[in-house]
């Protein structure tokens, strides 16, 4: 009966074992990330608009469902402190944030709040989106724990890509369904693939040995002993020291202007294609999902085995120059602004310029994250990512919204080359050295487990 056990626990689906068991749990987990962005920020705000919700009853929605993920900075020191190693590191984290995920779903379709119930929507919004940050997060570092180098920037277009999948996804699903069946069927069919995805970790293991369920056989992995940290000092220490090393320093600008340009188009542009080129708001909305969808599968097929290929540093040198000019373009080329062709020529190659940017962003995070503060350092690396947004949301105020467009253009194209300057400059790592060190730590040393006959 103890074989058995024993056969069970080192049996069926463990992710360090397959590549494609690997990619496929970044891509359906991501996918499911999409899903309250897409319902919570886009869908139900514009069911809430048409049935009568004014701006600041919309604004609520879409604020408390947004607020979880600018505290995300938090999930990270819990998930490295806190987690249940007979199940792994990482996975007892992203089972209970998708299943909380299910949760708030399915409770928000038998409330069936209306659409100007705005503080059950927004109490909804928050719960969804709480869930899915710490799956986030979970995701995050399971990545970094487990992806040999050469996966790495496939899964960084996997991140990419799926998450905007699944947003076009829940949007455009959506809104159908709250036309069709209003809000219950909306929230209950949306959470089916959730639920579906939920099942699917419960099947995974980390690592051979370990229990898929508190009360199943199994036990912690030597690797997990070794990294994790058990008190809070030295998390905080350690997670210091991880993010003062030089090369870490380094990539913080990077990062940073990373999504400059996104909060500086999406402050700017609305205005300008309507008044330069004459676009509806209707269009400009229909347009700019059209680009999320090209984006997400750019960023799967092309992105991350284009950054495989040729390596992350060159494949972000190749896409900030060509971003820098895109953007200079835009800059230079005023009279063309009333042009469509030009307007989405210009969006368009820019967007697949800045998922490449994205990728190589990511993979070059991964290789910088010390695996026993991976969640804390990793989610510091995407949380700068993110903030590069309101700052370009205040560049476009102070240049474009003083009445001068061409100097946010010139300015954000400077920055981009700066980028390039500081990347011909600094090398970094060609893989995260910390798994090596750890690797060599074990019993057992690196590479796969020993066959006994």
């Amino acid at each position: 009966m103890a074989s058995t056990a024993a056969r069970g626990a080192t049996s069926g689906l463990i992710l360090t074992r397959s590549p494609l068991l690997r990619i496929v749990t970044l891509l359906v987990f991501y996918f499911t990330q999409g899903f309250p962005i897409g319902l919570f920020v886009y869908a139900i705000p514009a069911w809430m608009a048409a049935n009568g919700a004014d701006t600041t009853q919309v604004a609520a929605v879409v604020g408390m469902a947004s607020l979880p993920w600018s505290l995300k900075l938090v999930n990270g020191f819990i998930i490295d402190r806190y987690t249940f190693l007979p199940m792994g590191r990482r996975r007892v984290w992203i089972i209970g944030a998708q299943s909380l995920l299910v949760l708030a779903l399915l409770a928000g379709a038998l409330i069936a709040p209306l659409p100007l119930d705005v503080a059950v929507l927004s109490a909804l919004a928050f719960c969804a989106n709480v869930a899915v940050t710490f799956q986030d997060v979970g995701i995050d570092s399971l990545a970094v724990d487990i992806m040999p180098e050469d996966e790495r920037a496939k899964a960084g277009g996997i991140m990419g890509g799926a998450q905007l999948l699944g947003m076009s996804a829940s949007m455009a699903g959506g809104g159908w369904l709250l036309e069709l069946s209003g809000i219950t069927g909306c929230l209950a069919v949306g959470a089916v693939i959730p639920a579906a995805v939920m099942l699917f970790g419960v099947m995974l293991r980390e690592r051979e040995g370990e229990r898929r369920l508190p009360w199943t056989a199994g036990r912690a992995h030597p690797h997990n002993l070794a990294v994790q940290v058990e008190a809070w000092w030295p998390l905080l220490k350690a997670s210091f020291k991880a993010m003062v090393v030089p090369l870490s320093l380094c990539l913080i600008p990077i990062l940073l202007v990373r999504s400059l340009h996104a909060g500086a188009f999406e402050s700017f542009h609305p205005v300008m294609f309507q008044e330069r080129a004459g676009w509806s708001a209707t269009d400009y909305s229909s347009f700019s999902s059209i680009q999320s969808l090209i984006s997400g599968v750019f960023a799967m097929i092309v992105g991350g085995p284009l950054v495989a290929r040729i390596g992350a540093q060159r494949a972000l040198i190749f896409a900030l120059a060509g971003g820098a000019a895109v953007i200079l373009a835009m800059a230079l080329l005023p009279h063309l602004w009333s042009e469509t062709w030009f307007l989405m020529t210009t969006q368009v190659t820019l967007d697949l310029f800045a998922m490449v940017y994205f990728v190589c962003g990511i993979t070059l995070s991964m290789r910088m994250c010390d695996l026993k503060v991976a969640a804390t350092q990793f989610t510091v690396f995407m949380a700068l990512g993110n903030f590069g947004r309101p700052l370009g949301a205040s560049l476009a105020a102070a240049t474009a919204g003083a009445g001068h467009p061409v100097l946010m253009y010139l300015l954000l194209a400077g920055l981009w080359g700066a980028m390039v300057v500081l990347m011909l400059l600094v090398r970094f790592p060609h893989e995260n050295r910390t798994q090596h060190v750890v690797a060599q730590d074990l019993p057992q040393g690196e590479g796969p487990p020993p066959r006994v006959n």
